[in-house]
C-alpha cells in the first residue's frame, strides 16, 4: 500500500518525535522512554547503531549515509530489489546486484529503504 506525501511527511515527524526520546545509557543499550497521556513506557533496546547521534531527515540523507552497505529497497514496481548501493544521484541511485548487474532506481519511486 502506497502512502500519500501527506501520510509519509507525517509518518516521518513522528518517528522524528520519537528518536528525540531515545538516550544511551552508560552501560551502552538504548533506553526509550516515551510519555503519552496516561502512559508512560521505558523500553530498553539492543544497541540499534543506524539510529546514532543523527537521524536522518529524508530519504535522500538516510540513502547516503548507505553507500556501500546491503539494502533492500521497495519501489511501487519492484518490493525487493536488494544488493550494494553503489551511489546515490541527482534523482537516482545505483544498486549492484550480486550478479554484478546494475539497478537504476529513481529515488522519487523509493518508497522504503532497509539496511540488511
Amino acid at each position: 500500500m502506497a502512502l500519500s506525501s501527506e501520510k509519509k511527511a507525517e509518518l516521518l515527524r513522528r518517528l522524528n518525535a520519537l528518536s528525540q526520546n531515545l538516550t544511551t545509557t552508560t552501560a551502552g543499550s538504548d533506553l526509550l522512554d516515551l510519555s503519552l497521556p496516561g502512559l508512560n513506557l521505558d523500553i530498553n533496546l539492543p544497541d540499534l547503531g543506524l539510529l546514532g547521534t543523527t537521524t536522518p531527515t529524508s530519504i535522500r540523507s538516510l540513502l547516503s549515509s548507505l553507500v556501500g552497505e546491503q539494502v533492500l529497497i521497495a519501489t511501487p514496481y519492484d518490493p525487493q530489489l536488494s544488493g550494494t548501493l553503489l551511489s546515490v544521484e541527482s534523482d537516482y541511485v545505483i544498486l549492484v546486484q550480486t550478479d554484478g548487474s546494475l539497478d537504476y532506481v529513481n529515488i522519487s519511486k523509493i518508497e522504503s529503504v532497509t539496511k540488511l
